[in-house]
């Protein structure tokens, strides 16, 4: 084993004759340990956030909408959607018309946006069974089921606001049977869209042989898609990413990071300090161990290296700890959910938690190396006196 690496192992274990700077190395591993654990964590919940969000906006907005500007209609004569896959991408394209619909249930009254669609693109995910949907029939969000206390095979009485070119229109009654409620796991989806089949809503807003837009989905990246399908839709088309129709939460989420960081990096930072206070105690404590070793015929370098080793051992302990705390922290709560959420908050009803890979690593080398350079510091004070005067002193 080399030489350096021995001393340091040794100083780190501690032994009977040294259990206050064994105690000071314990809890200089233990705080660098907690703030890593606060980093690795903070990071992980952001990318978290980041993902069930994406996922769950995707997956019911689609990843791509593709519309006309002011938001007129789309006649189905023009074939859009055969032009769309004329591109060679494998894509999934459904029709979607929109509209805002008067819902009654007895003596209770909401408005609602409802989406006709011709089938849904990943069913499971708002835990339905079927893909598609009959003409007399409406799928509600478990918010707005609760609101007006609906429930399977209830009858609803709804009528449309608007026609499809936004003017309001003689309320027409029409009857429909509520044959699935889905839960996304946002409150406002929940609360307020509903679907229905294609025909349906365009019979309800007179919109035969028109569409509002099209859904595409696909397996392949958002950006490469979009550049892709850009060069087959033109004007008065224009295409809409899930993004581009969300950008204001994830504008606030990215804000957030920078202060974040900062935050729980000073955490971090008072565990550097631990560190440097630790040596510096080792350093005072092993000043005739020094002495003897330079008598020795050991350099001041070598001996800064024994300390150096020291330090980083105790940087890549306590990164260890707190990475391996944070995967099992992430266990735990994906599998458990320890930590419940207000979903009329939040978005969603436990707090995500995904491992940041790239981060995670980045952390706990920059806290292996920081640890290191903290223990420069002490060290530069430990040869001001002579060996002699080191010797003499035990």
């Amino acid at each position: 084993m080399n030489l350096y690496l021995q001393f340091a192992l040794r100083y780190f274990k501690g032994g009977k004759k040294s259990s206050f700077s064994s105690n000071a190395i314990a809890l200089a591993v233990f705080g660098l340990a907690i703030g890593v654990f606060s980093l690795i964590l903070t990071m992980s919940i952001i990318k978290g956030f980041e993902e069930v969000l994406a996922n769950k906006i995707s997956n019911i907005d689609g990843q791509i909408r593709i519309k006309t500007i002011f938001g007129k209609p789309i006649n189905e004569s023009d074939r859009l959607d055969s032009m769309l896959l004329a591109s060679n991408l494998e894509i999934e394209v459904n029709p979607f018309v929109r509209g805002m619909l008067v819902v009654h249930k007895g003596n209770n009254t909401e408005g609602l946006l409802v989406e006709g669609i011709e089938s849904f693109s990943d069913p499971s995910f708002l835990n339905l069974k079927d893909r598609f949907i009959a003409d007399d029939n409406i799928i509600i969000g478990s918010s707005f089921s609760d609101n007006l206390r609906l429930y399977f095979s209830d009858v609803l009485v709804v009528a449309p606001l608007n026609d499809y070119t936004g003017k309001l229109i003689n309320l027409k009654y029409s009857k429909y049977q509520v044959s699935g409620i889905f839960k996304s796991g946002m409150e406002e989806y929940d609360k307020n869209i509903a679907y229905v089949s294609l025909n349906s809503a365009q019979n309800l807003f007179g919109m035969e042989g028109k569409v509002s837009g099209y859904i595409v989905n696909s397996n392949e990246e958002i950006k490469y898609l979009v550049e892709k399908i850009s060069k087959h839709v033109k004007y008065p088309y224009y295409v809409e990413t899930w993004k581009d129709r969300h950008r204001i939460i994830f504008d606030w989420v990215n804000t957030q990071k920078i202060p974040i960081i900062i935050i729980f990096s000073l955490i971090s930072l008072v565990g550097i300090a631990n560190i440097m206070a630790t040596i510096s105690l080792m350093i005072n404590e092993k000043q005739l161990q020094v002495g003897i070793l330079i008598s020795q015929g050991l350099h001041n370098s070598q001996i800064r290296k024994i300390f150096l080793l020291q330090s980083g051992l105790i940087g890549f302990a306590g990164s260890l700890i707190g990475s391996f705390a944070v995967w099992l922290f992430i266990y735990f709560q994906n599998n458990y959910k320890l930590i419940a959420l207000p979903e009329k908050v939040y978005f969603m009803d436990s707090l995500p938690v995904t491992f940041d890979y790239i981060s995670s690593t980045i952390i706990i080398i920059s806290s292996f190396f920081i640890s290191i350079i903290a223990g420069l510091f002490p060290t530069k004070s430990m040869f001001n006196h002579g060996v002699i005067r080191l010797l003499a002193q035990r």
